[in-house]
């Protein structure tokens, strides 16, 4: 019977807070042996969650933020081995989807009582990802705060500490600076396909981006569908008003929201697209292709 968990700790997430709860969730977890792994990349963190064994390892412990947990599920993907998103970054959507709190005395009780459920991955280009990706103001966002994050100590430290507020500001930021831009695009769902002009789309496999921001309220991993919310205009005020209405929990009616099993994005004037997913700038293209990922994820849940 598989009795050992492994650690995968993000030794950068929360300026150091990962590896001090991952010191502490060892101790709760008597009578199993813990194998840490401190990867010193992404891709190793991939490479080491697909080598697992599941007959020796009973759960992969990932401590570390949305980033982190996108480059782990894709190796747990192919080696089977169930995630417990344990939450050491700033929003962490993935583990707040599944009631994960970071108490250890939850690690304990769904760890040993093997709560784990199969839920569905999306991807764009081949490329998994667990939460909410898309392009527009979201992606160059996403590249701003990975961008700050990693140049400046000073704003790692302050986005812990303001947590999700920092993407609030930082969308703002980027709506006035894209003022009177949006991409040319043809959006082609199962049952939507059109031309539109738009400074935000959004792909969703559950209901909050950002900790708190209610982009796809009824949306959930065991759909056979995901939502599609697209704001049909350049960024402006129209953009400012909706996500701030959005973060309020109201999807105005300036939005286009669908629910698809398919989904291709094409950039009409040929410019290669940013998507942002799970934290990350997942990939690019002039063309994106988003569907189901064709294996499913286990992953711990709390009973909340």
């Amino acid at each position: 019977m598989s009795s050992e968990i492994a650690f995968f700790i993000n030794e950068t997430s929360g300026s150091g807070k990962a590896t001090i709860e991952a010191d502490a969730a060892s101790l709760a977890l008597p009578g199993l042996r813990i194998n840490s792994n401190l990867p010193k990349s992404a891709l190793e963190l991939s490479k080491n969650c697909t080598t697992l064994d599941p007959k020796t390892t009973k759960a992969a412990v990932v401590f570390g933020g949305d980033g982190t947990q996108t480059y782990a599920l894709r190796g747990l993907l192919e080696s089977g081995i169930p995630l417990y998103p344990f939450p050491s970054g700033t929003a962490n959507d993935l583990a707040n989807e599944q009631g994960i709190t970071g108490c250890l005395d939850q690690l304990q009780e769904l760890v040993q009582s093997d709560s784990v459920e199969e839920v569905r991955v999306l991807d764009v280009n081949g490329i998994p990802f667990s939460t909410v990706a898309g392009i527009g103001i979201g992606s160059s966002l996403c590249s701003e705060y990975n961008r700050l994050r990693n140049k400046f100590k000073i704003f790692k430290k302050a986005s812990q500490k303001v947590n999700c507020e920092i993407y609030s500001v930082l969308a703002a930021k980027q709506i006035l600076t894209r003022w009177g831009r949006g991409h040319r695009v043809r959006i082609k769902g199962d049952d939507f396909d059109q031309t539109l002009t738009v400074s935000v789309v959004m792909v969703c496999n559950q209901s909050t981006l950002a900790g708190n921001l209610k982009v796809a309220p009824d949306q959930t991993k065991d759909s056979d569908t995901f939502t599609v919310l697209i704001h049909p205009e350049v960024c402006g005020l129209s953009t400012l008003k909706g996500l701030a209405e959005m973060k309020m929990g109201k999807i105005n009616d300036s939005f286009i929201s669908f629910k698809t099993k398919t989904l291709q994005i094409t950039h009409l004037d040929g410019e290669s697209l940013e998507v942002f997913g799970d934290g990350e700038i997942l990939t690019q293209g002039k063309t994106l292709n988003f569907t189901h990922y064709p294996r499913k994820l286990k992953i711990f849940k709390a009973n909340t």
